[in-house]
């Protein structure tokens, strides 16, 4: 196949010339093995070129763009020409600096925009879009900031995903709890969008995505203090409705707006719970939801909830819990374009579902608080006396059949089919903390927290202006607080990170029959000792954040605090495998080519960007085997890499202590700030400031933040 490539391409290229079969052409094609004869790869050109190099331009692009990351890394080391082909093609260092950083491009940002004075942006421009991103996130320096002030006072309902900030409005007090009916969305993608802001450039770095360290980086290049009219005119808009507001969810990439009504239902005396679901951009129901309108199946005893919500694709997952003197917590999905309830999972007697994500658009893990009873207690009869019981943490991993999989009726008249009950796939056991009821010491609340959802499609609003690179959905990192309780001294906080490939590897195959009827036997169960060196726990002086849009893909910021000095630091960490091991690669051996190191990533948990030279093999292995005990943990050029495992000390509510990370590697970066809380998504950091305090009814107002956009 590649003789006639290579024939064809040379018969081109004369032809193009309008040649008749020039001596160089003739040449080149007797140089070529005869039809059936040798392979190229069993005797080489004459010259020492690769044949790849006889293919024309854009055919080699196709065959890389096809590539994966190691294929297309090693590439970079076939030969000079290969090299300098793979280096200045901008569509190949795009696709192989996406695969890098577990992005995908989205076609959306391609498509001629309706404004005809408008292009699409090139590969190029994409190409220095992303590493211009990826340095300044590395280095943690803005390219710009801007101040906006909130209207909106602290305690009313917040939701943040990828530059949209919604908070409601004036809230009521109504009994026990506050109520509002008007919503504020602060669209963020607006700052600085028709700004001609210059490129930075970076190195031509596909895995890192730019400069190693901060030298060629500057400080922000200003602070931009959006006004009143701006706001009112491009940022904040409101809208109120003619019911009471109770949660809210928001998909921006689907123009998706979800607002919970409570309603009171006399006929099964008691409350409903419907989910609105509208339009992000003109607060109209949604054009692609068959049903306007869905309906929590079971009935509320009590107007009041707690909910959490994800959104991914077609489906919308709900759950409630904690909720007191009511029915067992629940979880629920629907598929929301069809209104079809596909998903329920209800919580046994003795267990309570504090927390949820999606792993995959048909799996989702749900933190558990599960309460033993000693069968051996002599204290049976007594209800009142909890001195029998145990309480232990487990994160719990269910699977169901994609929505996809279930054949809906075409006439709308005909009932949908009934939801699958998911089904339990494993149990993983979490530390065990110490409990005391009657010393106030109660069992950790645990939230766990991943953004964004793992989506198979790419997003389409706001129009023209779409994200241009979304995360694979298989990436990421997840979250998870733990909450803890203590009398007379300040609460403990501890953070657990892991990737979502540490669960994802659990999960049965989408189509496995078991998905559709429940396992023939237990679901099996990860013990806390397999699963430390897989995790990254902190504490227990972490600082909570009243604000939970804390994570994005592999990064996660929260905030630190120096009592020494009496200040406040920001802290970017980092957990994306990849540039992790370019990271450690660059620390053992020095800043090294394009695939240099590998060969050597699967052994050695290293790898390498591309630069555009080469190393020799022995050197590029460093030469001995005393590269392994060089140590690479510490801080270059600002960047803190961290490699050895986490010790949390014991302590009243961990009596063994704890040791974690030995095969999870992560690097944080650190700025002062005085802000309260921090938000972050692909493309900026979100700071809120306290600027002015206001006590009123309703508590205490913020009205300020700062987004510092990368």
């Amino acid at each position: 196949m590649f003789d006639a490539l290579r024939r064809r391409s040379i018969a081109a290229r004369s032809a193009t010339t309008g040649m008749t079969q020039p001596e160089e052409t003739l040449a080149a094609l007797a140089a070529l093995p005869p039809p059936g004869g040798l392979k190229p790869y069993d005797k080489p050109c004459a010259d020492g070129k690769c044949y790849l190099s006889f293919l024309p331009g854009e055919v080699l692009t196709r065959i890389f763009l096809n590539l994966d990351r190691a294929s297309l890394t090693k590439c970079y080391r076939l030969c000079k020409d290969l090299n300098e082909f793979l280096t200045t093609n901008s569509a190949i260092s795009l696709h192989h600096t996406l695969l890098s950083n577990s992005l995908l491009l989205n076609p959306n940002a391609l498509t001629p925009p309706a404004d005809a004075d408008l292009a699409p942006p090139s590969k190029a421009e994409l190409l220095g879009t992303l590493r211009e991103r990826l340095t300044r996130f590395r280095n943690f320096k803005p390219k710009r900031s801007y101040d906006v002030e909130f209207k909106e006072d602290e305690g009313s309902l917040y939701e943040y995903l990828e530059g949209v900030l919604m908070r409601g409005i004036k809230p009521l007090r109504v009994g026990q709890r506050y109520v509002a009916r008007e919503l504020a969305i602060y669209d963020l993608r607006q700052l600085g969008e028709w700004e001609d802001e210059p490129d930075v450039q970076g190195d031509s770095s596909g895995i890192g995505g730019g400069t190693s360290g901060g030298a060629q980086m500057e400080e922000d290049d200003g602070e931009v203090v959006v006004g009143e009219e701006q706001i009112a005119q491009d940022i904040r808009r409101a809208k109120k409705f003619d019911f009471d507001i109770c949660e809210f969810a928001v998909d921006p990439g689907q123009n998706l707006l979800v607002i919970v009504e409570i309603r009171r239902d006399a006929q099964r005396r008691g409350y409903t719970m419907h989910f609105h679901l509208l339009s992000l951009e003109t607060f109209e129901p949604h054009p692609l939801a068959r049903k306007k309108v869905l309906e929590w199946p079971e009935t509320l005893v009590v107007p009041r909830i707690e909910l959490s919500f994800q959104i991914c694709d077609e489906g919308l997952f709900v759950i409630k819990h904690n909720t007191p003197d009511g029915p067992a917590d629940l979880l629920c999905g629907w598929q929301w374009t069809t209104g079809r309830l596909g998903v329920t999972l209800h919580a046994s007697h003795t267990v309570a579902f504090q927390s949820f994500v999606l792993i995959s658009p048909s799996s989702f893990v749900v933190t558990t608080l599960v309460t033993h009873l000693d069968p051996h207690s002599e204290n049976l009869g007594d209800l009142d006396n909890p001195i029998d019981l145990s309480w232990t943490n487990h994160l719990q991993l269910y699977a169901f059949p994609p929505f996809s999989s279930v054949a809906l009726p075409a006439n709308p008249t005909v009932p949908m089919p009934p939801p699958h009950t998911a089904t339990h796939v494993a149990t993983i056991d979490l530390p065990t903390f110490h409990v005391d009821i009657f010393n106030t010491i109660p069992p950790p609340r645990i939230t766990i927290r991943t953004d964004p959802p793992p989506r198979h499609t790419f997003p389409t609003h706001p129009r023209n202006s779409s994200a241009q690179f979304v995360p694979s959905p298989e990436s990421g990192v997840v979250i998870l607080e733990f909450h803890c309780h203590l009398p007379r001294v300040p609460n403990p906080h501890y953070a657990m990170c892991l990737h979502k490939s540490t669960l994802a590897q659990y999960l049965p195959a989408p189509t496995s029959s078991l998905l559709f009827q429940a396992f023939p036997r237990p679901a099996p169960v990860v013990s806390w000792p397999t699963l430390a060196p897989y995790v990254r726990m902190f504490g227990p002086d972490l600082v909570p954040s009243s604000w939970v849009c804390y994570v994005y893909q592999n990064r996660y910021i929260t905030h630190r605090l120096d009592f020494d000095l009496e200040l406040q630091y920001l802290r970017l960490y980092d957990f994306d495998p990849i540039r992790l091991r370019k990271e450690i690669c660059d620390r053992k051996y020095g800043n090294l080519p394009v695939g240099s190191a590998e060969d050597d990533i699967t052994s050695k948990s290293s790898t390498a960007s591309p630069t555009g030279s080469t190393t020799p093999a022995k050197r590029r292995r460093g030469g001995s085997s005393g590269d392994e005990d060089v140590k690479v943990d510490g801080d270059r050029d600002g960047i803190v890499l961290v490699t050895e495992e986490t010790v949390v000390p014991s302590n009243t509510l961990l009596p063994q202590g704890l040791r974690t990370g030995s095969k999870m590697p992560y690097m944080y970066v650190e700025k002062r700030t005085s802000g309260s809380n921090s938000l972050i998504d692909a493309e900026r950091v979100v700071i809120v400031h306290v600027s002015r305090v206001v006590w009123s009814e309703t508590g205490m107002a913020w009205n300020g933040i700062r987004a510092r956009r990368c």
